[in-house]
């Protein structure tokens, strides 16, 4: 202690001495003032951050969610059929000059006695010209027996009581008001001879009253038909190659030429032979 004195009192006998032994006082004062500052700042830094890493604990790798499967887009509805305005009431049967008629011989070698004109329209059906393919049907096309007629006429009520909204049925030809050979003009016929022949319109897809073929038609509509003339007890139907349309063996047939229409025959209701 006593060491420490006297250089104390040796070294303040000049201002020079004593300012030295000011600066060696500040140099063992200790750190300058700013380092504490940043020394506490960076403390104070840290403990958050510790304490949020004890309280989340280990750090896990989260799955990534499974993609969600989008449902598949619904297969398109085909388009509906065209509708006709349904009538606001059921026209009744036209008029019919009714006769005992007769189906003399066959539909190929035969003659017609006292025809019946089918009209040129009625319930549920027209009547057409297969030689201009436009209605109504010719004067001397649509004949035949009385049976046969009923038949027709009790097809297009049948189909305008079931399908009030498509198109009516179209009825080409018959038979020559005596029956006989069918050689036209324009179209023809091996049988349509004796008046139980009648040919019937495909049904189209579009609901036009016009001409069709395998490429318009609508086959549900016109199987319908085709299941009807055999309810109604026709003897034969005759359908084209290209169509996809059936029914019981031996009464509906495939035949050629009939693409665009169905070809129905009924029985002779007095026998045949006559």
């Amino acid at each position: 202690m006593g060491s420490r004195r006297h250089r104390r009192e040796a070294l303040s006998c000049c201002p020079a001495c004593a300012a030295s032994l000011g600066r060696r006082r500040r140099r063992r004062g200790g750190r300058p003032q700013w380092a504490w500052v940043t020394l506490l700042a960076l403390v104070a830094a840290l403990v958050p951050v510790a304490a949020l890493q004890e309280g989340s604990g280990p750090s896990v790798a989260q799955a990534a969610p499974a993609p969600v499967a989008r449902p598949a887009a619904p297969a398109p509805e085909p388009a509906p059929r065209p509708r006709r305005e349904a009538p606001a009431s059921r026209a009744a049967r036209p008029a019919v000059e009714w006769r005992e008629s007769l189906a003399l011989g066959t539909p190929n070698a035969g003659a017609l006695h006292n025809a019946v004109r089918l009209p040129a329209e009625g319930p549920g059906y027209y009547t057409y010209d297969p030689a201009t393919q436009r209605p109504p049907g010719g004067a001397e096309r649509t004949w035949g027996t009385a049976a046969l007629v009923r038949q027709v006429m009790d097809l297009g009520v049948w189909w305008e009581a079931t399908h009030p909204e498509q198109p009516r049925l179209g009825v080409g030809d018959l038979s020559r008001p005596g029956g006989g050979p069918f050689t036209g003009p324009v179209v023809g016929h091996a049988s349509h001879q004796n008046g139980l022949d009648v040919d019937i319109r495909l049904v189209r897809r579009d609901g036009a009253e016009s001409s069709v073929d395998a490429a318009t038609y609508d086959r549900e509509l016109t199987q319908a038909v085709v299941d009807r003339l055999v309810a109604q007890g026709a003897s034969l139907v005759l359908i084209g190659p290209r169509l996809d349309l059936h029914g019981p063996a031996g009464v509906v047939v495939r035949w050629p030429n009939h693409d665009d229409h169905l070809h129905a025959r009924f029985p002779d209701p007095d026998g045949t032979g006559n």
